[in-house]
């Protein structure tokens, strides 16, 4: 089976490429939050993954699709005192998750979001 390189953003540090490791003084004695490199993508916030020819073929379909049928799937959560949301905007005519950033995040998980052929 072929496999092709895409980058995705870290798992680990969830693309921001550096992590807090605690707080320190600076110079004039303020404290600040010292940050150092992801060790797992070594600051760059991307990792490799390895995708087959027919998850690329789904790739270059949601890059070249218009979007011009969206939906929003989700809804706002209460948890503890917490408010946050789940809402996901999807293409209905490609099934890409809009709200991801790279086109490596537009991999179609088939049990989340149908695709309309």
């Amino acid at each position: 089976m072929t496999k092709i390189q895409i980058l995705i953003p870290c798992s680990h540090c969830k693309g921001k490429a550096y992590l807090p490791i605690g707080e320190v003084l600076s110079a004039k004695g303020e404290p600040y939050i010292q940050h150092q490199p992801c060790p797992m993508c070594e600051g760059s916030g991307m990792a490799p993954k390895w995708i087959s020819l027919q998850e690329f073929s789904i790739l270059l379909t949601q890059a070249q699709c218009p979007h011009l049928h969206t939906s929003r799937n989700g809804g706002f959560h209460f948890t503890a005192g917490d408010v946050w949301d789940d809402i996901k905007e999807v293409c209905n005519d490609c099934g890409a998750i809009l709200d991801r950033q790279t086109l490596g995040d537009y991999i179609h998980d088939p049990e989340t979001i149908p695709i309309n052929r």
